[in-house]
């Protein structure tokens, strides 16, 4: 009788691993591991301005998210001509004003801020998607953090200007 009791919990498990396999689209992320998809999808659509479907929602991703995409036009352009660069714990960062008057500096300095506050509540937000609270300490946050700059530096395209964590600026 254990003898058949243990051929039916193996068949049992085998299907339902056989189950498993037959679902490759569905993504099940925890942890550290979902962060670093999360990131990975996330930079991907920004950069790609996609819309493909990310592991974690809800308002406090979707709605910085949105925003985010909304001002990529007006970000791209600053990247790209080495005005703006990527910090090296994921938020935006003027590496080079150039001859702005009085005006437009104050303009570029204001959307840098838009774009990073946004950013702080994304990186808030997928810290908790991941199971971690604040509670816990800032660890976790600054983990997030340079997930999302790793990803943002990686998917950058060669020219744009990173800052490493000593402070320095590098061109990819």
């Amino acid at each position: 009788m254990a003898r058949l009791a243990r051929l039916l919990l193996t068949l049992v498990v085998c299907w339902g691993l056989a189950a498993c396999e037959t679902m490759p689209d569905v993504l099940i992320t925890t942890g550290t591991g979902g962060i670093k998809i999360q990131a990975e999808r996330l930079v991907t659509q920004v950069y790609a301005e996609t819309d493909a479907p990310l592991p974690y929602g809800g308002p406090d991703i979707d709605n910085p998210l949105a925003a985010m995409k909304q001002r990529w036009s007006q970000l791209k352009p600053l990247l790209a001509d080495g005005t703006l660069g990527f910090t090296e714990d994921g938020d935006v960062a003027i590496h080079n004003p150039g001859g702005r008057d009085k005006a437009a500096a104050k303009a570029l300095r204001a959307l840098v801020r838009a774009e990073n506050n946004d950013r702080h509540v994304l990186y808030r937000a997928m810290t908790a998607a991941g199971g971690y609270s604040m509670v816990q300490g800032t660890g976790m946050l600054d983990y997030t953090e340079d997930v999302f700059a790793e990803q943002w530096a990686t998917q950058a395209p060669k020219g744009w200007w990173i800052q490493d964590y000593r402070g320095r600026w590098f061109q990819k």
